[in-house]
């Protein structure tokens, strides 16, 4: 499921693509319109909020999503899953279309379009070669970050004051400031809805809620975040020695 889940995010940014236009006219005129549209560019450059292409503008500046809108990054969190005892430990890092993911079971890279997932329990992995789709999917996201488009999808929903779902029944009971967003255009195509809320905690994202339902399914879970850096140790992104385990195939 999660080497799905990366699969179709990379889908999802090569269907975002940029339109241009241009005008027409005589030299002198359309110099003077080529200086004009330059200008503007430079000051829409200039306005464009670094958290727009995430759709978390509305939230206040922080560390956190300072480093999130840079995508390239090396986060550590614990997961807290509703209806599940344990907390999962969590590695991510981000360079680019390039993700690495770790926790207790599962190893998954997605190096220039190609997915690894490793299952540590079973010693067994599987491949999936997008690479003929990588540039595109890189050249949509190095536009969104420029240019502000949403990638995402994320609704800003509202604002608000609480105690952390799951995570409270483990004795956290303080109540903080949070913002919720959810995906309007995935719940008008799918009938599936997602809500995220961001709670913050001496200035900076502490923990992430998500609650999807699909059909009769709900999946709830919080993430806190223990660590969030913009430098990635060395090797993250270096495969293991693959002969170490079974290779499945799709």
């Amino acid at each position: 499921m999660k080497r799905k889940h990366l699969i179709v995010l990379l889908i999802l940014a090569l269907t975002l693509l940029l339109a241009a236009c241009g005008s027409s006219g005589d030299t002198s005129s359309q110099d003077e319109s080529q200086d004009t549209a330059q200008e503007q560019t430079e000051v829409a450059e200039d306005t464009i909020h670094p958290y727009a292409w995430l759709g978390l503008q509305d939230m206040p500046e922080c560390h956190y999503l300072d480093v999130l809108a840079t995508n390239h990054y090396f986060r550590k969190s614990k997961e807290y899953i509703d209806g599940m005892s344990y907390v999962s430990k969590q590695t991510n890092a981000v360079d680019g279309i390039n993700t690495y993911k770790k926790d207790e079971y599962y190893k998954t890279y997605s190096i220039d379009g190609k997915v690894t997932s490793i299952n540590l329990s079973s010693k067994t992995y599987m491949e999936e070669d997008m690479g003929s789709l990588a540039e595109t999917a890189k050249d949509n996201l190095d536009a969104a970050m420029k240019t502000g488009e949403n990638l995402s999808g994320r609704s800003f929903v509202e604002t608000g004051t609480g105690t952390i779902p799951i995570y409270s029944d483990n004795g956290d009971d303080a109540e903080y400031e949070y913002y919720e967003y959810n995906y309007p255009e995935m719940e008008a195509s799918s009938g599936d809805t997602m809500i995220e809320r961001y709670y913050l905690k001496d200035g900076d994202v502490f923990a992430i809620y998500t609650k999807t339902t699909m059909g009769d399914t709900e999946i709830a879970s919080t993430e806190i975040i223990k660590k969030m850096s913009g430098k990635i140790p060395k090797n993250t992104f270096k495969l293991p020695d693959l002969s170490k385990y079974e290779k499945n195939e799709l």
